[in-house]
């Protein structure tokens, strides 16, 4: 995968809140892994590791997409 600040992220959190939009804005190197900061569209900062995203988001399964973060195939 090519993980890179600007990088087009879709979040998908169930059912009350099915998606989100936004770009990964920061990326820092630690002794716990890389850790990735994803400003959402609406101003929202989430902050994942880098074993967070998935780039399978068309993988859905029984029950839909499983929750979690994706590298955004249509961008």
């Amino acid at each position: 995968m090519n993980v890179h600040i600007g990088l087009d992220i879709i979040g998908n959190f169930g059912a009350t809140v099915p998606e989100m939009h936004g770009q990964i804005s920061k990326m820092e190197d630690t002794a716990q892994g890389t850790m990735i900061d994803v400003m959402w569209d609406n101003g929202s900062v989430h902050h994942i590791t880098l074993d967070d995203i998935r780039d399978d988001y068309m993988g859905e399964n029984d029950y839909g997409l499983p929750i979690g973060f994706y590298i955004n195939p249509f961008a």
